[in-house]
């Protein structure tokens, strides 16, 4: 399966998370109703090297915010306002702004909260991510997530995980897709849930791990 491929039910919305910093990246999230949440897009300034070394991809701040604002827009129309939920610290609104690329601050949903929610839906199966991505699956792969049992404040330890960042800024809203009174769910997507299983991150191998 390609991206010249995929076929989205025109009921589908999408979802935009951003981490802006010197590593930068975005993922933009299809919604369906009653279906699970695809990844369809990860938009990093960066790629792995050898054994999971990090190097920078070459682009300015303003060139990297130019592509997240054209992907977007491949999938969500021409005209589409692009509006990255950021954490709240995020600066560069300026340099995004020359771009249209809309930072809007995630207050009132800090690390712990993200941690939490993003933890719950891979353990529900809840993410799929498209087979053309290939940071995510690494990021997840190797994160390290707090203790499930705790009750203390704790976050996950984040490291060269930019993507995965940026789609905790997204999960942690809990997103839904609009119900439709007719949803027409293309052959494709029902075909991608009836395999989905090759291909989902729910990964308990590491969540709950230190």
């Amino acid at each position: 399966m390609t991206r010249d491929h995929l076929r989205l039910p025109a009921s589908t919305e999408f979802r935009l998370g951003a981490h802006v910093g010197r590593f930068s990246s975005a993922v933009i999230l299809a919604l369906i109703p009653q279906y699970p949440i695809f990844v369809v897009e990860e938009i990093p300034n960066y790629h792995y090297v050898g054994d999971g070394e990090i190097e920078l991809s070459g682009l300015t701040t303003v060139e990297w915010g130019e592509l997240v604002v054209r992907t977007w827009r491949s999938y969500a129309g021409k005209e589409s306002r692009c509006s990255a939920l950021v954490d709240q610290d995020t600066q560069f609104s300026k340099e995004m702004q020359r771009c249209k690329l809309r930072l809007k601050r995630n207050f009132n949903h800090g690390p712990e909260l993200r941690c939490e929610v993003t933890r719950e839906y891979f353990h529900d199966n809840k993410i799929f991510l498209m087979p053309w991505l290939t940071v995510l699956p690494s990021e997840i792969s190797s994160a390290r997530w707090p203790p499930e049992e705790s009750s203390a404040y704790k976050v996950r330890a984040t490291g060269r995980d930019y993507t995965l960042l940026a789609l905790e800024q997204v999960i942690c809203r809990r997103p839904e897709a609009k119900a439709v009174e007719k949803p027409v769910v293309s052959h494709w997507i029902q075909q991608r849930i009836s395999d989905a299983g090759g291909n989902s991150r729910k990964s308990d191998r590491h969540l709950g791990n230190s």
